[in-house]
Formats: C-alpha cells, sequence, structure tokens
C-alpha cells in the first residue's frame, strides 16, 4: 500500500523500462527475510501502479482536436444528470479505432431527455481534462481520470443530434447496467412524490444527484454522509441478512445439507446478493471494496476456516489494491478502512459487554475519536455531533431505511401497491430522522471548523488517538490528549512585520486573490456562482483558505456586482467571519451589516503593508466594469494594483488623476486581459514587471486578447496566466518580491494535463 502511495506522487508516468523489475520482485518474494520481503512489496507496490495503467488506462484525448467539431456514435454510458439549464451523462465512443470516455453537457431541453444504454449520434466540442488547481482544493482532474473521464465538452445544438437505436444486443456489462438503472430510477421518479426522494435514489440505486444542497450539508456536518452511498455498511447488511435467512431454511432441508454444511450455501447466495447489489449501485468504487471485502469474509465461510479478523481486513486490502491500486486517490478508501481498522482495535480480543444503547454509543464515541486524524486532514472539521447523529441514523436506515428501500424498488413492477407502501415507510423514515439530525446540526456545539493541519502533527495525533482506545488499566491512557495538541496549535506563519504574501487563486474565468499579512487577511472577489450547488466561494476559495489556516478575515472586497467576481461572495460571508466590506456594486447583494462603499482616498495599515482604494472616485459614477474597486497595497517603493474589470474609461480617469502614482511592481490584468482593457497609457503609468491574468481554460472570450499580450511583451512584462499555471502566489517584502509559486507545478501529477 505504501508503495502505491508514493507511486502517487509522481508528476509523471515513467519509462515502461522500468516495469521489467516488477516479475523479478515476485519472484524474490520467495526469500525467507522479512526485510528484503518488505522492501519488495514496497517495490512491488510502486511499479504495479503503472502497470496497471500501462494494461488498463483509458486512451488520452489528443490536443490536436480540442475545440474541434467533432461527429460520433456512442451509448450513453451514465444515468443523465438533469438540471433546468443542462443534462450532463457520460458517452462511451470511439476515435480512430481507440475507445474513449467523454463527460458532456447538452444545454437544450428535450420533450424526451436521453436515457442511460441510448446509442446516439452527436456532434460535439471537446477540451482535455482540465480543472482549476489550488492548495487544499478539490482536485478535478484527479477525479475525471479515476473515473475514466479522457474528454469533457458539451453537445453543438444541430440537426444531425439522433437517437439511433438502444442496439441491446451490443450492450457492453456497463452499458446494460446503465441502462437498467435507468429504468429503475425513473420509475422510482414517478412514483416518489414525498421529501428525501434523491435519498431514497441513492440507497436503491447509489445516484445521489438529487439530493438536495441543503440535505448534503446536513448529512456532512452531522458524518452521516455515508448513509447515503451504497458502501460496506448497506451491502453487508444485506448479504449478512440473505447470509443468516438461507442458513435457516437450509438447515432444515435434509437433502441440500447432505452435500454441503448451511453456511456454504447461504455464503454463495450472499456473495452473489452482494454482487447484484453493487451492480444495482453501477459498481461505484466504494460498492467494489466493499463487495471484496464481502467475498473475502464468504470465502472463508465457505472454506469452513477460523480466520482472525485482521487477516480478513489486510487479504481485502491486498486484493483491493491489486484489483484497483488508485483506490488510494479516494477518501473512501482510508475512511473505510480506518474505521475498521479502529473498530478492530478497539473491539476485538477485549472482554465482551452485554449489547445495549451505552455499548452502541461507545461505539460511536471510538469510531470518531479514532478517525479524527483522517476527519480533520480530508474535512478540517470536527464534527461533535456525528456520534449522537450516527447513534440514531444508522439503525433506524440500515434496519427501516434500506430495506423497505430495496424491497419497493424490487417489487415495482410487480405490487405497485406493495411498493407504494414500502417506499412510504422509507420516505417516513427519513423524515423522522431529518427531525433528529436538524436538531442535532442546529446546536453551536455541532462542528468545529479547523484549519489544515500540518502533516507532520498528525502523527502524533494517530498515536494520541490510539493510546485513548488502549483498554482500561493501560498506564496514563489520558497522555494521548496532549499528543493532540500539536494540530491545533501549531501553525505556519512565517510572515513578520512589513511582509505579505499574495495568492492570485485558480478560480477558472473569474477572479479572486487573496492576501495575507502577518495578523490581517484580506480576500478581493470571489470569483463565480455556477449554480445552486456549486460556487467559488464555497467549493475553490474557502478550501484554499482552510489551507492557508483562515477561519476569518478582516476584509472582504468585492470589486464589483458581476457573477464572475460576485457569485462567491454569499458563501463566504456565511461560511467565515467577516469583519468588512468593501463593494463596488449596491451593498445590499451582500448579507453583511458592515458592508460600505469603496471610494478613492479609503486608506488603512496592517502590519507596516498601506492599503488605499484608487477608484471609483464617487460609487456609481460610470457603473458596471467601471466602477470596479481599484485597490493599491504598498511596502515602501514595492506595490501592487488590483484592478478588478476596469475598461480603458476608468483607467483613462486613473492616469489621468494619479500618473506616476500607479507605478505597481505587480499588476493583476484588468479584466482577465481583455481588448478593451490594459490599453498603452495605462500600462505604460502602471509600468508594471510582472502581470498575473485569472482567466479560464480555453474560455470562450479568448482572454488574455493576443492585442493585450503583445502590449505587455512590448514592455518586456511577464505574463502569468492561471490558465496555463493554476494559482499564483509570491510573498512581497520592502526589497522586492520572491519567486512565484505555480500550484500546477508544485501539485504536477501524472494524472494532470501535461
Amino acid at each position: 500500500m505504501m508503495g502505491i502511495v508514493v507511486a502517487q506522487q509522481c508528476s509523471e508516468i515513467p519509462n515502461s523500462a522500468w516495469l521489467l523489475l516488477l516479475p523479478g520482485c515476485l519472484f524474490l518474494f520467495g526469500i525467507n527475510n522479512p526485510i528484503l520481503k518488505v522492501s519488495l512489496a514496497f517495490i512491488a507496490g510502486f511499479l504495479w501502479v503503472f502497470a496497471y495503467l500501462l494494461l488498463f488506462s483509458h486512451s488520452v484525448f489528443p490536443s490536436s482536436l480540442e475545440g474541434k467539431e467533432l461527429l460520433v456514435e456512442g451509448t450513453i454510458a451514465s444515468i443523465p444528470k438533469q438540471s433546468s439549464r443542462f443534462s450532463r451523462f457520460d458517452f462511451s465512443t470511439s476515435l480512430n479505432n481507440k475507445p474513449y470516455l467523454f463527460r458532456l453537457n447538452w444545454y437544450e431541453k428535450h420533450t424526451t431527455p436521453p436515457q442511460a444504454g441510448e446509442y446516439w449520434r452527436l456532434l460535439i466540442k471537446l477540451k482535455r481534462p482540465r480543472g482549476v488547481l489550488n492548495e487544499g482544493g478539490f482536485d478535478y482532474e484527479r477525479n475525471l481520470y479515476r473515473h475514466g473521464i479522457s474528454a469533457t465538452g458539451y453537445v453543438r445544438r444541430n440537426n444531425v443530434n439522433e437517437k439511433i437505436t438502444s442496439k441491446i444486443s451490443d450492450f457492453t456489462l456497463n452499458e446494460w447496467v446503465a441502462a437498467s438503472r435507468q429504468s429503475i430510477s425513473t420509475k422510482l421518479r414517478n412514483r416518489l412524490n414525498g421529501n428525501h426522494n434523491g435519498v431514497i435514489e441513492a440507497l436503491a440505486i447509489g445516484v445521489r444527484d438529487e439530493i438536495t444542497p441543503v440535505e448534503w450539508d446536513v448529512l456532512t456536518r452531522t458524518g452521516t454522509i455515508h448513509l447515503v452511498a451504497i458502501s460496506g455498511l448497506h451491502i453487508g447488511l444485506v448479504a449478512g441478512l440473505v447470509f443468516f435467512i438461507v442458513r435457516f431454511l437450509i438447515s432444515r432441508s435434509r437433502i441440500l445439507m447432505r452435500y454441503y454444511p448451511a453456511q456454504v450455501y447461504a455464503a454463495a447466495c450472499a456473495i452473489v446478493v452482494a454482487f447484484l447489489y453493487a451492480m444495482l449501485a453501477g459498481f461505484s468504487i466504494p460498492t467494489q471494496r466493499a463487495l471484496l471485502m464481502i467475498c473475502v469474509v464468504m470465502i472463508s465461510l465457505m472454506q469452513r476456516r477460523v480466520v482472525c479478523s485482521s487477516y480478513i481486513v489486510a487479504l481485502s486490502l491486498l486484493l483491493i489494491l491489486i484489483f484497483d491500486p488508485l483506490s488510494v486517490l479516494d477518501k473512501g478508501f482510508w475512511l473505510s478502512f480506518g474505521a475498521v481498522a479502529v473498530i478492530l482495535f478497539a473491539a476485538v480480543g477485549r472482554i465482551k459487554s452485554n449489547v445495549s444503547v451505552i455499548s452502541w454509543g461507545k461505539i460511536q464515541i471510538i469510531i470518531s475519536l479514532g478517525m479524527l486524524p483522517l476527519t480533520l486532514f480530508f474535512f478540517q472539521r470536527i464534527s461533535l455531533s456525528a456520534p449522537i447523529a450516527n447513534l440514531l441514523a444508522v439503525p433506524l436506515v440500515s434496519f427501516i431505511t434500506v430495506p423497505t428501500t430495496l424491497l419497493g424498488t424490487l417489487v415495482i413492477d410487480l405490487h405497485s401497491s406493495l411498493s407504494d407502501f414500502l417506499l412510504y415507510i422509507a420516505t417516513e423514515s427519513l423524515n423522522i430522522l431529518w427531525l433528529f439530525l436538524d436538531w442535532v446540526d442546529s446546536q453551536d456545539w455541532s462542528v468545529i471548523e479547523t484549519h489544515n493541519p500540518i502533516m507532520w502533527t498528525l502523527l502524533p495525533m494517530t498515536i494520541g488517538a490510539l493510546w485513548l482506545l488502549m483498554p482500561r488499566g493501560f498506564p496514563a491512557r489520558w497522555v494521548g490528549i496532549i499528543l493532540f495538541l500539536p494540530v491545533f496549535f501549531m501553525t505556519n506563519n512565517e510572515l513578520v512585520e512589513g511582509e505579505l504574501k499574495i495568492h492570485l487563486i485558480d478560480v477558472g474565468q473569474g477572479l479572486s486573490v487573496f492576501i495575507k499579512t502577518r495578523n490581517h487577511q484580506l480576500l478581493y472577489d470571489t470569483g463565480a456562482r455556477h449554480s445552486e450547488s456549486f460556487d467559488a466561494g464555497k467549493n475553490i476559495i474557502i478550501p484554499f483558505l482552510k489551507s492557508q489556516n483562515v477561519l476569518s478575515l478582516d476584509a472582504l472586497v468585492v470589486s464589483h456586482g458581476d457573477n464572475d467576481h460576485s457569485g462567491g461572495a454569499n458563501s463566504i460571508l456565511r461560511k467565515l467571519a467577516v469583519n468588512k466590506v468593501y463593494s463596488g456594486a449596491r451593498p445590499k447583494r451582500w448579507y453583511h451589516k458592515k458592508t460600505v462603499s469603496c471610494v478613492s482616498g479609503q486608506t488603512w495599515s496592517w502590519d507596516g503593508v498601506y492599503f488605499e482604494f484608487l477608484h471609483p472616485v464617487k460609487i456609481h459614477n460610470i457603473g458596471g466594469n467601471n466602477n470596479s474597486c481599484v485597490l493599491q497595497v504598498s511596502i515602501g517603493s514595492q506595490r501592487i494594483l488590483l484592478t478588478g474589470d476596469i475598461e480603458a474609461k476608468a483607467e483613462k480617469a486613473l492616469v489621468a488623476r494619479f500618473r506616476q502614482g500607479l507605478q505597481s511592481n505587480l499588476l493583476i490584468a484588468p479584466h482577465h486581459g481583455s481588448n478593451t482593457s490594459s490599453s498603452q497609457a495605462f500600462i505604460d503609468s502602471v509600468s508594471p514587471q510582472v502581470v498575473w491574468v485569472a482567466n479560464g481554460y480555453r474560455n470562450r472570450y479568448g482572454f488574455p486578447h493576443p492585442n493585450v499580450t503583445q502590449r505587455y511583451r512590448n514592455g518586456a512584462i511577464t505574463m502569468f496566466e492561471t490558465a496555463k499555471l493554476g494559482g499564483i502566489s509570491s510573498k512581497m517584502t520592502a526589497e522586492g518580491f520572491t519567486k512565484p509559486i505555480f500550484s500546477r507545478y508544485k501539485m504536477q501529477r501524472y494524472w494532470h494535463t501535461q
């Protein structure tokens, strides 16, 4: 496992010649030397990752086809996600005799929407997998690579787009599974008419697209998100019920018992049912892990062997790593095996106590405590409500919601009245659960938000957690608490008086700049809001700020009202404590009592760093882009100029008012490098050494415009773009700037678009 983990840190796939060492490692593994075996296992794990990619990896989409119209035929390979604006689905096809899987958006309303398993001819435009890249943020490219997506794009409006035929006889297993799940999904959506329909569908077939953002938030904050994933808990429950029912029935058959013990029949049936349930969930990555683990347990029962729990877990882990070495990229891999390991450590070999509510509550506390290092690493929060929420949620969902959901789905075509009754019970159980979860989540102590911990501090915390979970009588268990302290009190604040760090956050086509002095933080603009469930503030900026140990802001500047600058503002204000808001738009748009308009002449100083608004002179005097807040940040003679979306008219006004006072070493390009901005007079007046451009990869506006790029080149000004480099950061002192750090270089991994 550690060899596989280290392989994920490679920035590119090594030369395939290295794979010749893999057979040698396996051959030498027979030597009876523990140190040699461990070393060989590590090397074999490292090499197996790249052998696996060579054998089973998806085709790489050629960059020469990016942005070109392609007419393709293929199968819709996933259940389309429907929104008010578009449908999103995976499309399986081939180009030049190579198989590809594309993720497409179709911005068109259909009388009969496309369905999984259907065969279509489509005119599409594609680009290679590309996402924003910042420290602490979600790696969208890794997610696409993990699911075998070769390119993303959209369907062009054209009469050639048409459904050809279902081609049932040509279905692959995956496409047949997708079509079956689509059929069940359609029937469930027609039947369900109560609350939490999305949760019911998630439990039935693993489709979580219909879960509302409010439901997601409650589940996440209360630590019950695992209940809406078809994972080891649900598959294990179903397999266990089948095992005990079949064993009970077979044990009463004299004929069948002559051949094999009842547990052999029961284990075989449990494996079949677990496989079918995993198939119903679309063989998602968590279900694959759960299925393999159940197979290990059931096969050991069929062999009538007494096997210790740790051996079962270790063998399951080994099989999963061989079957899918990339599973270590999933949070679920670490959380699922971590939870099992914690339970084994704290329960196996201990003196058993009577099963009761108290013992069940202890298990929840044990899991929460043992999983705390992983929870902090992945989510930067401590859910104090998780043990309480799971105390009711796990048994209620496991023994009422899941069985009634599955039985209701199973008989949906056979007995509609019975199906409706069972699904009604499932819905009512969730209504009861949600009353409890809402109450728990509403408590002030429910969740503690934390910063991103320094990596080395997680090791003593893990040791401390294990120390606390030692058996009763183990000396000085309380010492474990002391080992938790470095996580909460060790931070990376290397700034001193008269220094700042500036980060141009990669938010795609939009703008967000974070400036940190020794004791203060300012955020300039908040990126775009793309949908009800996704905006840059919540999904990109806050994770980045947590990675910088920032949980509050002294000032938020919303330069003007355009979505790509202000779309994430309300999420920032809801999630973080913000002392003051400056705005170039109507202040009423931002839900904050300390919102003021940015006006030229406003100044303040933090830790030896001077801030001044240069524009607008009077709020709303020009309007629109030209009303953007222009902020200059200075340390001695070193300056940064943040310009929002100002255009030539505002630039001309600034040059007339300040002339050489505009001079700045670093310029954040006005309006993302639009040809309506960065006029020659403005560039000459600012005279920057470096310009940073916030733009999206292959953005539809073509920013930065070639004319603008040429003007900066003519002035020997170095230009860096987030579309090419990801997030950009540097430190400024009175002596100048440090060498900039680019996220796409610093975080480069083999799955990123080179």
